[in-house]
């Protein structure tokens, strides 16, 4: 129901006044009866208010506001698109048989869908642009990276983190290390930045190689895309890749014994990416033994964690 309000847009439509559902059904061109009865039930959440026969924002429905600051609208839609909810119907195929209930559902994995599908990968983009701003905000708010004087982000997406980090330390320097078409896609961030003469660009494959001379790695939700062997692979072209001294920032979430987060997360890992997987702490330490690092702190909560590493 959030994701049909979000589709339509219907906060943005009551930011100045309330509309009677003849109203919303004409701007929205849809079915009047059947929008009204999916409108009463998110007054039940929250969403809207219906009074005198018409449908009124609250301060929760500000949230789905397009232009709001605070809005995740985005997030909304992302988490409503059927890339998102339909594998889970196929959650008892990938308990049976250890396979990805994704690639049941669309025959490819995941990366594959949004690479063949550009308006979904841009609605998951943007859906975690919006998850990605929460969890800067942890990350600059219990980090220091001053001591930092080349910081390097694998797979870092649109730049949105190390853009963040580079604004605040101005005296970093940075690259943003990714797959040629989301590197192409980033530019535009880039160049919009304050941080934009700070920051550099490099394509690539991370199973393959990684920038070399960096003081400080990052790896912000990209391990649990994958399995241990994988995993592996990425870890070990950073160890090859980073200075004696260096830093490896593991970004992800850590199962924790009386946390649900995590836990519910991992499940949505198994169903969505072949091998995909949240970790415990004992699992990260795993994959850390297996390729020249060391764990040498975790700050953080249970939604996200930041996982301090040194080579060794």
């Amino acid at each position: 129901m959030i994701f049909v309000a979000a589709k339509l847009k219907i906060s943005d439509i009551l930011i100045k006044s309330g509309k009677t559902i003849d109203e919303l059904a004409k701007l929205t061109k849809t079915h009047k009866e059947s929008l009204y009865r999916v409108l009463r039930a998110c007054t039940s959440i929250g969403l809207y208010i219906e009074k005198d026969g018409k449908f009124y924002l609250t301060k929760l429905g500000n949230l789905l506001i397009s232009n709001n600051p605070d809005s995740i609208r985005s997030v909304a839609i992302m988490r409503g698109e059927e890339v998102n909810w339909k594998p889970w119907g196929e959650l008892l195929y990938a308990v049976k048989t250890g396979e990805s209930a994704f690639k049941k559902v669309f025959n490819m994995d995941l990366f594959e869908y949004y690479n063949k599908n550009p308006k979904s990968g841009e609605v998951f983009n943007d859906g975690m642009r919006i998850t990605t701003k929460d969890d800067i905000e942890m990350i600059l708010e219990k980090y220091d990276f001053s001591n930092f004087e080349r910081i390097i982000d694998i797979g870092g997406g649109n730049g949105a983190l190390l853009i963040s980090i580079l604004e605040k330390y101005k005296n970093c320097i940075g690259i943003l290390y990714d797959l040629p078409n989301v590197i192409k896609e980033s530019k535009k961030y880039i160049d919009i930045s304050m941080a934009k003469d700070n920051i550099k660009m490099e394509s690539g494959n991370m199973f393959l190689n990684i920038p070399k001379g960096g003081d400080c790695y990052l790896l912000k939700r990209i391990l649990h895309d994958w399995d241990d062997y994988n995993c592996i692979k990425i870890l070990k072209n950073c160890r090859e890749s980073i200075v004696t001294d260096g830093r490896l920032l593991i970004i992800d979430s850590i199962i924790t014994k009386n946390k649900p987060t995590g836990k519910i997360n991992d499940v949505h890992m198994m169903i969505v990416c072949p091998g995909g997987k949240e970790r415990t702490r004992k699992e990260f330490i795993y994959l850390l033994n297996q390729s020249g690092f060391e764990l040498k702190k975790i700050i953080g909560n249970d939604g996200i964690s930041i996982i301090e590493c040194t080579p060794v």
